[in-house]
């Protein structure tokens, strides 16, 4: 895929290989490779029929419309502009840890607890907790690459 989006004048990222490039003419065309998903975005919305069209006519892609839902986060488009959240996600997340139906609170437990290893069981599932803190950290950390 790579060595197709270069020969149609696509330069990649040297920080983001996924990542393609092309500026020509007053266009501005980037695609974001994830897998087998493809993130199109041009600054001429016609232009993207032709982008579509090579890229059908090599691979036979199928095009699910405007961005609305990527790796968790949701997009949403107004006049003032596009946004993105993690709202989704979240929701996910609460629903499959049971802690939906639990109300939000500023500090979630008693801040003059003090902890001892002898006092309660250890957890159990450790690869549980491993996954839903490394769901934590995708949920409130940004993406600095």
């Amino acid at each position: 895929m790579s060595s197709f989006f270069i020969s149609t004048g696509y330069t990649q990222s040297i920080n983001d290989y996924s990542l393609f490039i092309n500026s020509s003419e007053g266009y501005f065309t980037t695609l974001l490779v994830y897998v087998d998903d493809i993130i199109l975005a041009r600054n001429d919305k016609e232009d993207i029929k032709q982008v579509k069209e090579a890229l059908n006519k090599t691979f036979k892609i199928k095009d699910f419309g405007d961005l609305r839902y990527f790796l968790g986060f949701e997009v949403a488009r107004s006049k003032k502009g596009t946004m993105m959240n993690k709202r989704k996600y979240a929701l996910e997340l609460l629903t499959n840890t049971g802690l939906l139906p639990y109300k939000p609170t500023i500090t979630p437990m008693d801040i003059l607890a003090k902890f001892s290893s002898t006092r309660s069981l250890p957890f159990t599932d450790v690869h549980a907790y491993r996954r839903l803190i490394g769901r934590l950290m995708y949920l409130i950390i940004p993406d600095l690459t």
